[in-house]
């Protein structure tokens, strides 16, 4: 990296890039929940390994599960979601920079729709008039 050094002065190495590949998630309500997500709460990727992470705060993030991982970056490969411009956040007591997730109008859309198919009317007020048995 440029200019990193440890306590003493010393350059730190940096980390290498995940070797392994990340598994494909073909769970298509995983695949709501991140865009949703994406859209109300918000990702960044950190460090040279591109860990996600939750936004909590305008400044502090939390480090998310390996399948929502794997299912964000599968989503940045397949161009639902977008990177974006870097930021300063907080994990912990650590602090660095961090790139945003962006989530395309298209994306949202298509997350609306989706979500509008699921559920095309609540069943509870169908119930509640007794067009519903």
């Amino acid at each position: 990296m440029d200019g990193e050094t440890d306590l003493f002065g010393n350059p730190v190495a940096p980390l290498p890039k995940r070797e392994e590949s990340r598994p494909p998630i073909n769970d298509m309500d995983l695949i709501e929940k991140v865009l949703r997500s994406a859209s109300r709460i918000g990702f960044v990727l950190v460090g040279i390994r591109e860990d996600v992470y939750k936004r909590l705060s305008n400044d502090e993030v939390e480090k998310v599960p390996d399948h929502i991982d794997a299912a964000v970056h599968q989503l940045i490969e397949a161009r639902w979601l977008e990177i974006g411009g870097t930021h300063h956040v907080r994990y912990g007591r650590y602090q660095g920079s961090a790139r945003s997730v962006l989530v395309p109008r298209r994306s949202k859309q298509a997350a609306y729709r989706w979500e509008a198919l699921a559920n095309p009317w609540n069943s509870s007020d169908e119930r509640e008039r007794g067009r519903v048995a």
